[in-house]
């Protein structure tokens, strides 16, 4: 029976290796960037705006108009040919163009705010999941601690040196400490499914190495130049296409012009068919509609891109402000943690061991002493994981490229 339990064992271990497959952070943030579907559809965009520009210098197809009776000769045949050609304003196509690339300038900036958003998205399920098995593996060392000292006190406790009842508070601890390690598990597999759903993969997701943190230089150097974040260009870029729409508007204020040509045929007094020839042009006359009032929607428009334009910068400001010192904060913290509290915690409980090996100290006193120190590990670990997350931010509030500037 235990041959065919170990063998079943051995076959799922080789089950889940084959379909697991290991990424370390480079990786894992390059698969979820190749996986986005949201960068898939910036890229079709990019196509739409590119036909656009081409589109914007065409003029309009030519009419052609022609009349046909049976007044000439008692058979049917034409009397009238017009084509006819509207004119495009002075500065129309041109303002068309403009207004076209700088709506392209803006669907790239598009893309690369949106590649930074999948970036960062990555990073931070890449974090949460490299943080998660940090824990689990802590808890897993204290798991082993509790079941030596077990160990230990059964022995202890039939030499009669202490109580069943100091014996059971060491279940009731594993207990505990199992349902802890049962809680950050179900965490990190839910963390792994949604991996695996970012990455567009069936397989397990697991991780390698350590989290990149990018360069503090080049963090620095993009915040004090955040004009150059495709959040921020791109609406300036949709800011400058607006002002192209207003002179746009302007452009075609008034009628736009159309030349004709015709050809007119027509049967004289004589009986015969004369033909005539001629062009001219057609012009409404602007007396009821000036266009006024799109000039100042479009005005009205342009204002409302500034602000949106300012509102996106200062909130660009704001962030790098806010998380810049969030993470000095953070990183002060889990310093001064571990000088005063997980550094003591740990002289403490090796002390403790040691004593109780000398019988100086009791069990529930030794075990007091590990809870003291297995916990003291997890808050440093979740004041690390805090702090790493402000870096994050600030990074993503700085529009660094995780994959070009670490």
């Amino acid at each position: 029976m235990k041959i065919v339990i170990l063998s079943l064992a051995i076959i799922i271990n080789l089950y889940a290796a084959n379909n697991s497959t290991a990424y370390q952070w480079d990786a894992f943030i390059q698969k979820a960037v190749e996986a986005s579907f949201t960068i898939k559809q910036d890229e079709a965009q990019l196509s739409v705006e590119k036909s656009k520009i081409a589109q914007s210098t065409l003029w309009k197809n030519p009419t052609l108009e022609m009349s046909f009776d049976d007044g000439l000769e008692n058979s049917i045949d034409y009397t009238y040919f017009e084509v006819s050609q509207q004119l495009p304003a002075w500065g129309e196509n041109s303002s068309k163009k403009r207004a076209a690339e700088f709506s392209l300038d803006s669907a790239k900036y598009s893309k690369d705010s949106t590649l930074l958003k999948v970036q960062y998205q990555a990073a931070s399920l890449f974090q949460r999941i490299y943080f998660l098995k940090k824990q689990v593996e802590m808890l897993d060392k204290q798991l082993r601690k509790i079941k030596d000292l077990q160990e230990k006190s059964k022995n202890r406790e039939e030499l009669g040196e202490i109580s069943g009842f100091e014996s059971s508070r060491i279940e009731i601890l594993r207990q505990q400490v199992l349902m802890k390690k049962q809680s950050f598990q179900n965490r990190y597999i839910k963390s792994t499914f949604e991996a695996q759903s970012l990455l567009n993969v069936d397989s397990e997701v697991l991780i390698l190495g350590d989290i990149v943190k990018a360069d503090e230089n080049k963090v620095e150097t993009m915040t004090a130049s955040l004009e150059k974040s495709p959040e921020y260009a791109k609406h300036e870029a949709m800011l400058q296409a607006t002002k192209q729409e207003l002179a746009l508007v302007k452009a075609t204020r008034y009628a736009l012009p159309e030349l004709y040509l015709y050809s007119e045929r027509d049967l004289n007094p004589n009986n015969n068919i004369d033909s005539t020839y001629g062009f001219g042009f057609k012009l409404s006359l602007p007396l009821w509609n000036t266009q006024n009032s799109k000039i100042e929607m479009q005005n009205a428009k342009i204002q409302k891109s500034t602000i949106k334009t300012q509102e996106v910068l200062y909130k660009l400001k704001n962030r790098v402000s806010s998380y810049h010192k969030l993470y000095k904060n953070s990183s002060k913290q889990f310093e001064d943690y571990k000088k005063n509290l997980l550094d003591p915690s740990k002289i403490y409980y090796e002390t403790s061991v040691l004593s109780f090996e000398l019988g100086e100290i009791s069990l529930l006193e030794l075990l007091d002493a590990q809870t003291l120190y297995f916990q003291s590990q997890l808050e440093h670990q979740n004041l690390i994981s805090q702090s790493y997350i402000y870096w994050l931010q600030l990074c993503k509030a700085s529009s660094i490229n995780l994959l070009k500037d670490n």
